[in-house]
């Protein structure tokens, strides 16, 4: 009796040569884990939507504790309550094709900001949206830095794009340099390449970080007279891709020109992608469209997630994820219709007002034990193809993970007999594909797809080859996707 062989799935790392790769060869629209890969749910809609597509999108918290929700569109700035968006825009904006929205909470107050507009601030909870007082320049870029409103990449009736300007302490609307309020600006210029280039993001809290396009930053408050320091943490090292740059907490995420990096404290950069997914997203990557790569993290997990117009995307819309459990440091990708991705807060239903969703609470997708209903609830939100606001909480997509390619029995061809899948759960269908060939400048051969046996859980593949890979499709629900048993037998020196 031949006994199986068990070959887990491993991590995704298609930027290494298939032969020589411990992992996964594809894993698509699944989620990476310790020893596993979940399934990844679809987006199931949960608003009316917007006029245009999502350009931005916010979601804070006033002192008591209410939720409330904003998004924009090139033309609108919305309010959103229960599912449905209400247009409070301050007259109708104008943004270019490849500007979009920024938001930052200062108190009780909400500032959105783009390049082609005045400033704009809202009360939360407010009627609309008007011009930020003051004198505020138009910026691309905006974050809260200690107690200071700052604007990166400006114009102030001359186009800045390496200034970083900031409001005095505790005030949204004291926009004058004076070293009593501590409002003032810096320009940022480095020695490194190309002098840094523009401002492509900046990040709050405790400190800031100033991503230009090939520099960093971090952006430190000492007090009268200099009011920040700036210290440059890596020359060199910036983004392209202004929407690229997602925090939680202390870490950040974003796309340099080498790959996907992580920023630590501020100042630590470590390459997450490297020898793993880097090579892979710049061959399908379409960068003709760098500002619609954007990135977001889900608080509760550690899963980051970046979509990007791929090949086969129309007119730059994203098709692709790229998904990172920053936790294992492991990687999936999926693939769908988006336009944004961002971390959300959860604004909490009324049954009266689940009704206007669907009259039907058991077909009611995603289900209502979803966080995308329960008030407060962290989660990674996206608008899609239809302007629509959703949350990952739908059925598991259909999945497909790909074991590595290896000559099973070391120096002599094999024959695969038979593949049972190792996943996890009762509501899925598998099916089993294998891939051969026997030189590695063959082609790739792959079966048909073939279902498991009810009582073994084995599929009869029956293939004869020196080289071997095996590719699992998952339909329905699971817990965790592990591997295979593969059933093999030596058959020749060949």
């Amino acid at each position: 009796m031949i006994e199986p062989i068990e070959i887990p799935f491993g991590e995704f790392l298609p930027d290494l040569p298939v032969l020589k790769n411990p992992g996964a060869t594809e894993a698509l629209n699944v989620i990476p884990s310790a020893n596993s890969y979940l399934p990844l749910k679809a987006v199931s809609p949960i608003t009316d939507a917007l006029g245009a597509r999502c350009r931005g999108a916010v979601t804070a918290r006033d002192k008591s504790g209410q939720v409330y929700n904003y998004a924009g569109d090139e033309t609108s700035l919305y309010s959103l309550s229960s599912n449905t968006h209400a247009d409070i825009s301050n007259g109708t904006y104008a943004l270019a094709e490849s500007e979009n929205w920024e938001f930052v909470k200062f108190g009780e107050t909400l500032i959105a900001t783009c390049i082609n507009e005045s400033p704009q601030s809202i009360t939360l909870g407010g009627a609309s949206f008007a011009d930020l007082g003051g004198t505020p320049p138009k910026a691309r870029h905006c974050a809260v830095v200690s107690n200071f409103v700052v604007l990166g990449n400006i114009n102030d009736g001359t186009d800045r794009p390496q200034r970083v300007r900031w409001a005095g302490i505790n005030s949204t609307t004291s926009w004058t340099p004076n070293a009593d309020t501590q409002s003032d600006f810096q320009d940022l210029f480095s020695d490194g390449n190309y002098g840094g280039g523009w401002i492509m993001g900046v990040t709050g809290g405790e400190y800031g970080n100033v991503f230009q396009e090939y520099s960093i930053w971090r952006m430190n408050y000492v007090g009268s007279p200099l009011i920040f320091s700036f210290e440059e943490v890596l020359p060199g090292v910036g983004t392209p891709c202004k929407n690229s740059i997602t925090q939680e907490g202390r870490i950040t995420h974003f796309l340099s020109q080498d790959g996907f990096m992580q920023l630590i404290d501020g100042s630590q950069v470590q390459a997450i992608g490297k020898n793993k997914v880097d090579n892979y997203f710049f061959n399908d990557f379409d960068a003709t469209y760098p500002e619609r790569v954007i990135g977001s993290s889900d608080p509760n997990s550690g899963i980051v997630m970046w979509i990007y117009p791929g090949s086969g995307n129309v007119n730059g819309q994203p098709n692709k994820i790229l998904i990172y459990d920053s936790v294992n440091n492991k990687w999936s990708r999926a693939e769908d219709l988006l336009e944004w991705i961002y971390s959300a807060i959860g604004q909490g239903y009324t049954l009266e007002q689940l009704d206007a969703v669907s009259t039907n609470l058991d077909t009611l997708t995603p289900s209502l034990d979803s966080r995308a209903w329960m008030g407060g609830a962290l989660q990674l939100a996206v608008y899609d193809d239809d302007n629509i606001k959703g949350t990952f909480g739908g059925v598991a997509m259909n999945g497909t993970i790909e074991t590595s390619e290896a000559q099973i029995v070391k120096g002599k061809r094999s024959f695969l007999s038979g593949v049972r899948p190792l996943v996890d759960g009762d509501g899925v269908v598998n099916t089993v594909q294998v891939g051969t060939r026997n030189l590695q400048n063959n082609t790739v051969s792959w079966g048909s797809a073939v279902t498991p046996n009810a009582d073994t859980g084995i599929s009869n593949t029956r293939v004869d080859s020196r080289y071997h890979r095996v590719r699992v499709n998952t339909s329905g629900d699971y817990d965790h996707a592990i591997g295979i048993d593969a059933y093999v037998k030596p058959t020749g020196h060949r």
